[in-house]
């Protein structure tokens, strides 16, 4: 795709500043070897009546791309956290993923096969459960709310055309789960559904102007615990807008998500008696969510830009008329990057907001500091 470095600028600020940023983000074509590596710290309070909460993370996501040639490479990501809320606290190093991936004729085909070793604690007990489950607020942009899960497997490919200012693409994934001891001092082992995913979109470049629609459809299996259906969650759509400029001088992006999710369910752990199977509880567990980003990039001097950002996310309300939020987010950073694609990304963050019904306000702030290195 034709892409400058100043709009590379602006992708790399939106991703290291957006709330859903799930995971390390490495380039998928490499000829020399890459490093990257992210600092954040983000805390958030929550503030119910007069009571407050404060619950904050620190992550170090970093990942190695070594490329095997011209159409292949392999990565390697990890991270290290700790997570506090009042006096509990989960810390430790996630899961090591490492990945392949091979672009084939002349990069219109993408093939990746990967694995996710787990060496994170994955056993919890009662305190870092509890921080674990207020990580899993989806609106507060927690990276990471578990430290390790079981042995996953993930393959996947994707095909993408040119035609003229129109480049079209599609692909498709599968994440195979393992099993995991879920609870300290416990035998009871569960396993996650295993994962599809299914995507597409397409890029309309009119001169400065990239116009993109990107979808993705995700179906989950059912979760067992000791080989034992317990739940399943609902499948998910989501569809994104962005329209973005660049020029030399001057970088602006404005993207929209729309996040829908469908009912989940699962069986009650119970005995009946007569061999009676107990019924299925089927709701809509959370609301479907709306995110909408802008980003500004300026170029100071060659190598240097100033950014801002401005992002907000909706979530309404689920079946039961809970878990929904409102979050409105603000601020700005730097970027200092070389001709060869090496950079240096600090930005800063502000936000406000309230969930459950306005009952519960909410405050923060994130501060990040990304680094990449090509050799």
């Amino acid at each position: 795709m034709r892409t400058n470095l100043l709009i590379v600028s602006v992708f790399v600020f939106l991703l290291l500043t957006s709330p859903l940023f799930a995971q390390t983000d490495i380039q998928r074509k490499a000829f020399t070897p890459s490093f990257l590596s992210i600092a954040e710290y983000r805390s958030y309070e929550r503030s119910v009546d007069n009571s407050t909460q404060t619950i904050s993370q620190f992550s170090s996501p970093t990942a190695i791309k070594l490329p095997l040639g011209q159409n292949l490479a392999i990565d390697l990501a990890s991270s290290f956290i700790t997570s506090l809320v009042g006096s509990s606290k989960l810390t430790g190093l996630t899961d090591v993923k490492t990945r392949a991936v091979a672009m084939l004729f002349k990069d219109t085909l993408m093939l990746n096969a990967g694995v996710s070793v787990p060496n994170g604690k994955s056993d919890l007990d009662i305190e870092e459960t509890a921080v674990s489950m207020l990580l899993s607020d989806k609106a507060l942009g927690f990276k990471y709310n578990r430290l390790g899960e079981g042995l996953d497997l993930n393959f996947g490919g994707g095909l993408a055309q040119a035609f003229g200012s129109l480049i079209i693409g599609v692909g498709a994934g599968y994440i195979i789960k393992g099993e995991y001891t879920y609870a300290k001092d416990s035998e009871v082992k569960y396993k996650p559904g295993n994962q599809l995913n299914v995507t597409g979109g397409f890029d309309v470049h009119a001169g400065s102007l990239l116009l993109r629609t990107d979808g993705t459809y995700t179906k989950y299996n059912s979760d067992e615990s000791d080989s034992k259906k317990v739940f399943k969650e609902g499948q998910k759509i989501s569809v994104e807008e962005s329209a973005i400029i660049s020029t030399s001088k001057f970088g602006f992006i404005l993207s929209g998500r729309y996040i829908n999710r469908g009912k989940s369910e699962w069986i009650p752990q119970v005995e009946l008696p007569f061999g009676v199977l107990p019924d299925k509880k089927t709701s809509k567990l959370y609301g479907d969510q709306i995110n909408a980003n802008a980003g500004l990039s300026l170029q100071i001097v060659k190598g240097f830009n100033l950014n801002f950002l401005g992002e907000s996310a909706f979530i309404m309300k689920n079946e039961d008329d809970m878990n929904d939020a409102k979050l409105f987010g603000f601020g700005g950073g730097f970027t200092v990057k070389s001709s060869k694609g090496s950079f240096l990304d600090i930005v800063g963050k502000y936000y406000i907001g309230n969930s459950n019904d306005s009952k519960i306000d909410l405050k923060g702030f994130s501060a990040t500091t990304a680094i990449r290195l090509i050799f």
